[in-house]
């Protein structure tokens, strides 16, 4: 019954058929719906620039990690990631390189790694951008995101550890206490889908970190979290009335800003990996490292073959060095095709390749003096020497730069070097 009219009208209809009096329950209806219309286009018509830009730089690193080489579907050169700044415990407590924390946000391992990781930020970066405006959104990101750093760092001691998802799982964290704290102040719509989108995802995601142990550092993703559901109870989104962002955050935005450029810089002035270089686009993950090693290893044995030759002759074997000759020609074309790695590894391949040119000069002055009577050679001590220092420091840093990526480093057995080995002229 219209309490106006008094007639009788279907109770489907907003208004009344006779008197077109629109009932309490309507009208209290239609205001809410009136101020559910004003929060979302008030909320959800601003900016998102901040989450385009991170999507930006996380693209921009990823397309530098992939010149300088070994990026595939779903792993990366662990040289290549610690060199532009991955999480590596040992480089932030002994060289207290702390940017990594930082740094270690915006790499990717491998092709999948930066898809899912983007497109969820994508999806939810825009959200909380939106709600709690630019200035906070870029604070939250980057606070959970070293938060997460810092979580591995403690509890996954061990794991070289890159990506953007420990910041995601922040601002998932986030999200779900936006719901919990402003359920009485939003839009129960809003409400409502925030718990039936956000939750699921972010138990999905723990359950699959918990089954994946050694693939993914849940540490990371956990730590990311709980930082996002702290610092969402602490600031306040961006009220729909509010049209200048307070002071504070605009000082802490900038602040963050000037933190996450100068640990690039860090990265870029302590960066001593491989030259970047469109060919490299075309190597896989480890290839590199094998590259390296099969090289090294071929130069270094057949300088050993050399010297070997040559002390045969020493012995009053034949004057013939064709092979000692064959084996250090052998020997340097290897080492000058090995890949630059790191600066370590690039300073064995240049000792090496002194080392084998010299052989060559000595092998080529010893067959000079066979034919006008010089009766020494003592420059072959000498390298003999350095030989010998430089298999005592190489082998143990080559079984560790297999090892830390990913390869099971079986030392061969070391042939004994004579300390004795001037070359004088057969009688």
């Amino acid at each position: 019954m219209c309490p106006h009219c008094g007639n009788s009208t279907p109770a489907s209809s907003a208004a009344c058929e006779h008197c077109g009096a629109v009932s309490g329950q309507a009208a209290a209806a239609a205001q809410e719906a009136a101020i559910e219309y004003r929060f979302f286009r008030a909320v959800f018509t601003r900016s998102s620039q901040f989450t385009m830009i991170l999507i930006g730089m996380n693209l921009g690193v990823f397309l530098l990690e992939w010149l300088a080489g070994g990026m595939g579907a779903m792993s990366a050169d662990q040289a290549v990631l610690i060199e532009f700044g991955a999480k590596h415990n040992s480089f932030i407590t002994q060289q207290h390189q702390y940017w990594r924390l930082i740094t270690c946000m915006f790499l990717h391992i491998g092709f999948v790694h930066f898809l899912l990781n983007n497109y969820a930020l994508w999806i939810i970066g825009r959200d909380i951008e939106q709600i709690y405006g630019s200035a906070r959104f870029l604070i939250l990101y980057v606070t959970t995101g070293v938060l997460a750093s810092m979580s591995s760092f403690y509890f996954s001691p061990n794991a070289v550890s890159a990506g953007a998802s420990g910041a995601i799982f922040g601002l998932f964290g986030v999200m779900a206490a936006f719901a919990f704290k402003y359920r009485k102040e939003i839009p129960a719509a809003l409400s409502r889908d925030i718990r039936r989108r956000v939750l699921p995802i972010i138990a999905i995601n723990l359950m699959f970190g918990f089954t994946a142990r050694g693939i993914v550092d849940n540490a990371a993703h956990i730590g990311g979290l709980i930082a996002g559901v702290a610092l969402a109870l602490v600031i306040p989104f961006k009220h729909p009335d509010e049209k200048e962002t307070p002071f504070v955050w605009r000082a802490l935005q900038v602040l963050c800003v000037v933190v996450v450029m100068a640990s690039f810089v860090s990265a870029f002035r302590s960066y001593g990996g491989p030259r970047l270089s469109f060919a490299n686009l075309t190597t896989t993950p480890g290839s590199k490292a094998v590259s390296y090693f099969e090289h090294m290893k071929s130069a270094n044995n057949s300088l050993n073959d050399s010297i070997e030759e040559l002390e045969k002759v020493s012995q009053g074997g034949s004057p013939d060095l064709t092979n000692a000759l064959r084996a250090v020609e052998r020997g340097t074309k290897s080492a000058e095709g090995a890949p630059i790695v790191d600066p370590q590894g690039e300073e064995f391949r240049l000792r090496l390749l002194d080392m084998l040119r010299r052989q060559h000069e000595v092998i080529q002055r010893y067959w000079q003096s066979n034919r006008t009577g010089t009766v020494g050679l003592p420059e072959e001590e000498e390298i003999s020497r350095q030989y010998e220092k430089f298999s005592q420091e190489f082998r143990p840093w080559l079984r560790g730069f297999m090892e830390q990526n990913g390869f099971e480093f079986q030392e061969p057995p070391q042939k004994p070097v004579s300390s004795n080995r001037r070359l004088n002229k057969p009688a």
